[in-house]
């Protein structure tokens, strides 16, 4: 890990004195986790103070340097548990493939990037943004994702080339 870390005013509680659970990105890894910290406007308010920048704004443009004093670092990733793995995968087939988020929030947001252009479709927005949220948060479960449904498309092309035989 580096030494210098990024978080959105998003993240940060309403009470920023004392101890805090908070989202950070390593500035050089860019990889994501939670930690508890101590953090501080100033440096001198804390024991081991690293840097800290807070992008704020609805377009988290704008920058503010604070200092954080990361007191235990959660870095691993939660496991995957393959048998409710498996189970999503199969319903998913089985089922309808349409997602439900209801929030006007989202849905205002998601149209906005479709509405200038940066997006064909909400449906693609909604596939890219959380594509790359997952990416970036849980790439293991990613990872075993493809992992899984590489292993069933090899399987059926077995079934239908008569290589393998139907459960």
């Amino acid at each position: 890990m580096s030494d210098q870390y990024i978080t959105s005013e998003d993240h940060l509680p309403a009470d920023t004195a004392g101890e805090i659970s908070l989202q950070v990105t390593d500035q050089e890894t860019k990889h994501i986790f939670t930690t508890r910290a101590r953090i501080a406007r100033e440096a001198a308010e804390l024991d081991d103070p690293d840097p800290l920048t807070i992008l704020r704004g609805p377009h988290e443009n704008r920058e503010e340097r604070w200092y954080i004093e990361i007191i235990e670092a959660d870095i691993s990733e939660p496991t995957v548990d393959e048998a409710t793995l498996a189970a999503c995968f199969e319903r998913s087939r089985e089922g309808s493939n349409v997602l439900t988020a209801r929030g006007a929030d989202v849905k205002t947001l998601v149209s906005y990037l479709v509405e200038t252009g940066e997006y064909d479709s909400v449906s693609t927005a909604i596939r890219s943004l959380l594509g790359e949220h997952l990416s970036e948060t849980r790439p293991g479960l990613v990872d075993r994702y493809v992992e899984l449904r590489t292993e069933r498309e090899r399987e059926e092309a077995e079934i239908r080339l008569g290589g393998g035989r139907e459960e």
